[in-house]
């Protein structure tokens, strides 16, 4: 034996001494440095890192506190890998022995720390590809390194190979399982953390409740582990071990899809905010947890509310590759699929009970089908893209009304109407002449019925979505538009108990308008009339989906007022009166004594308010954005029988038409005005209306609000000098305000409204009494209610 054996043999039984002791005093390898196994101590066990000393090695006291320090899985992995390198040595001391590394090795300034922020991009072990490389490596006959498995830990198991670095087995596992404090561990050859997780093992695969991973899918890549705690565990069949990675890589990629589903972008948090999102229905009922006041008493009943349920909707498009996924989205807030909501009021039980449910589902899975809308009529949207080609308006349409939810309708609602056969219905309607018939007890859609089908004379592609009723004939009035190419015919109809079927009250040719809502009175009907001009005539609107792209409003033009005879079921005359929109009435009221009668609306000088109700303007407004404001305005309509004969006289010759004298009830804005139900057709003294809190102030424009109405107020309008009420919240923005009678005052009662809190991104119910709009009580909805211009109705 050489002189140069014996010094290889004498460092061999150096090493083997030192690795039984521990590791303390070996010495890294440049190969296994290379790899990121430096020296370091775990930052949790502050007695482990006076065991590692400054340098290589550590004194006696210090060795002694380092074997005090509980034991962990990689501790345990550790001393394991330190035994089979001892063993390596001994059998054959011509080989270079595998040294087992210190667990906790790394960088020794706050391994803690480092596995939070490390947490990037550059950790997203998805490529499936790197795996398959590295399992070919092994089929290709590359000899498996043996495994010793503690406990459940599979990772912890790693041995390391004759350079230093991983098996392609081991890769592959890191790449599949997608864990980055898996990955640091493969090339830390140990796991880091900080806190308690050091002591309970970091890796998800030792049990982290904050690991997506689960246990069955541990157990599946080691079931063998707590069979070879000892570490003698035996080599695991390539193919196997290959059908098993990959059974977790698809577990990986579908919990990564299933991920992506949830994720929540910065945008539509702020598109949440702003309570134009798509809503979620609740078909069963659900109790409200009332978080403010308590139980109103006496009230009783049923609120009915329809308003705006879905505003985008997803569909695919086939490529050649690949599927891809887009998204089509209304423009106009009344163009939106509708939700319906109910809220029950149980006085018995004091309990409240809340459902909702979109009613329009075969309409939402038509537009996925078309990539879009394919409206039946023109004008059938106020202002939305299509996305379809022009040619597709030669293409013979299907109809709607086929399935119960096959129609957009979702502008208005009406109780008790008789319709097909029955009057327990709920109506929801819109303004093309649907009526969609609903189980007023669970909201299931029963049937879409055009008006035209209740009966063949009533003609026209548009009608008013706002229909009025007698609650003493218990008749519903509407009006239906058939707009020609030069002209315009308006007929008025009627439904009742009586009649079912319906039947013609009048008919009156003049200018197309928007039409929105219009008066009834005992004796009469009032539609009003909006200076509209349609370009090349009749012509654009045959052609075009979008209702206000092809009516434009003049304001040179006067609005007209057509006062129809419910008795004699005619025109009797016509007002006229200086250009004004307006989308909703107040009231309307006939004198008896001086033969007139007025008409409270609100108004604006022009229809910009429509058009500013677009969804992306109102989601993110810009700086010059702005709602417009509207003011309670009555009209007065006197002499109607005196006017009556001078109208059949000139043959209805607009220059001989009287005029509408106007009053303005209220400086201060409001809109959604509604009133007590006792008092309809009759005069009144009090609204309940939405506004704006800094407008009511009297702040300048630039600093009011520019977004949704955010508090509810209350005006007497006769007496200008009473000072309004008003309630609001911050951050909250109330629906329609429901008047629910409690005796026979006029504002002895309560005000229902749903409200959308928008920091929260939930909506609550909100119970005021009516006469001092004081709280009563806020109950919590189990769902966000987006803000619309809907109605509602109250049933007791």
């Amino acid at each position: 034996m050489t002189a140069k054996d014996q010094k290889s043999i004498a460092e061999n039984e150096h090493m083997n001494t030192a690795a039984s002791k521990g590791d303390a005093g070996v010495p890294q390898s440049e190969d296994i440095a290379e790899a990121g196994a430096t020296k370091a101590s775990v930052p949790s066990h502050p007695q482990a890192e006076n065991a590692e000393g400054d340098g290589d090695g550590g004194t006696g006291t210090d060795k002694q506190a380092a074997q005090n320090v509980p034991a962990t899985a990689s501790d345990i992995v550790a001393s394991e890998d330190s035994v089979e390198a001892k063993e390596d040595a001994s059998s054959n001391n011509n080989e270079k022995p595998t040294t087992a590394v210190k667990p906790g090795g790394g960088n020794n300034q706050g391994a803690g720390e480092q596995n939070n922020s490390d947490v990037s991009d550059q950790d997203d072990f998805t490529s499936v590809d790197a795996a398959s490389d590295a399992l070919q490596e092994i089929s290709l006959g590359e000899k498996s390194k043996p495994e010793v498995e503690a406990g459940s830990s599979l990772i912890g198991a790693v041995m390391v190979s004759d350079i230093g670095k991983p098996s392609p087995a081991e890769v592959a596992t890191a790449i599949l399982m997608k864990d980055a404090d898996t990955a640091r561990a493969f090339g830390a050859r140990g796991f880091q953390g900080s806190g308690e997780s050091d002591r309970t093992a970091t890796s998800p695969l030792a049990g982290s409740s904050t690991s997506p991973r689960s246990q069955p899918e541990i157990s599946e890549l080691s079931d063998h582990g707590d069979d070879n705690a000892d570490g003698d565990s035996e080599v695991e069949d390539a193919e196997e071990r290959q059908r098993r990675l990959f059974r977790l890589a698809e577990k990986r990629r579908q919990h990564k899809e299933r991920m992506s589903q949830t994720v929540v972008s910065s945008e539509e948090i702020e598109v949440m905010r702003s309570g134009l999102s798509s809503a979620r229905e609740c078909v069963s009922p659900v109790e409200l947890r009332i978080i403010n006041g308590a139980y109103p008493e006496g009230l009783r009943g049923s609120l009915y509310c329809v308003g705006p349920g879905r505003f985008e909707v997803a569909y695919n498009v086939q490529r050649e590759l690949e599927q891809a996924t887009r998204t089509f989205g209304f423009g106009h807030i009344m163009d939106t699929l509708p939700l319906l909501s109910k809220v029950s009021f149980d006085p018995k039980a004091t309990s409240i009970t809340y459902r909702s449910r979109l009613i329009a589902k075969q309409a939402a899975s038509r537009i996925q089908m078309e990539h879009g809308i394919n409206t039946k009529v023109p004008g059938a949207l106020y202002m939305s893209d299509t996305n379809q080609t022009f040619l597709n308006k030669f293409i013979p349409k299907a109809s709607h009304y086929t399935t119960p939810e096959g129609e957009s309708c979702g502008q208005d609602i009406q109780l008790f109407m008789p319709l097909q056969g029955t009057s327990q219905t709920v109506v929801c309607t819109n303004h093309v002449g649907a009526l969609q018939n609903i189980d007023p007890v669970d909201l299931h859609p029963r049937a879409i019925v055009e008006l035209k089908d209740v009966n063949p004379e009533f003609r026209g592609s548009l009608s008013c979505p706002h229909m009025q009723y007698d609650s003493n004939t218990r008749e519903h009035f509407t009006v239906l538009q058939d707009v020609a190419f030069r002209s315009t015919t308006y007929t008025v109809v009627a439904i009742s108990e009586s009649q079912p079927e319906g039947y013609v009250v009048a008919s009156f040719v003049a200018q197309a308008s928007v039409l929105h809502s219009f008066a009834v009175t005992q004796d009469y009907v009032i539609v009003p009339v909006y200076p509209y001009t349609a370009p090349i005539g009749g012509v654009s609107y045959r052609w075009s989906d979008s209702l206000l792209e092809t009516l434009t409003f003049d304001n040179s033009r006067p609005t007209y007022f057509y006062v129809v005879s419910r008795e004699y079921r005619r025109v009797q005359c016509v007002y006229q009166a200086p250009a004004f929109f307006a989308m909703h009435q107040i009231n309307a009221v006939q004198e008896m004594a001086t033969d007139s009668l007025s008409i409270d609306l609100v108004a604006y000088e022009n229809d910009a308010v429509l058009r500013r109700l677009m969804i992306n303007d109102l989601r993110k407004p810009s700086a010059d954005f702005l709602i417009p404001s509207g003011f309670a305005r009555r009209y007065q309509l006197g002499g109607i029988t005196m006017e009556a004969t001078k109208f059949v006289e000139s043959k209805g010759r607009q220059s001989l038409l009287p005029p509408a004298h106007s009053l303005l009830l209220r400086n201060e804005p409001v809109e959604l005005a509604r009133i007590n139900p006792m008092v309809a057709m009759r005069p009144y003294t009090y609204l309940y209306g939405l506004g704006h809190v800094e407008r009511l102030q009297g702040l300048p424009a630039h600093v009011a609000s520019t977004t949704m109405y955010n508090c509810i107020v209350k005006l007497d309008v006769n007496d200008a000098s009473k000072r309004p009420l008003v309630w609001s919240r911050k951050h909250c923005y109330p629906s329609e305000p429901v008047f629910v009678p409690h005796s026979d005052k006029e504002d002895d009662g309560f005000v229902i409204s749903i409200f959308f809190d928008s920091m929260r991104i939930t909506s609550c119910l909100l119970v005021l009494e009516a006469k001092t709009l004081k709280e009563l009580m806020i109950a919590q909805l189990p769902s966000a209610v987006p803000l619309s211009f809907g109605h509602a109705k109250f049933s007791i």
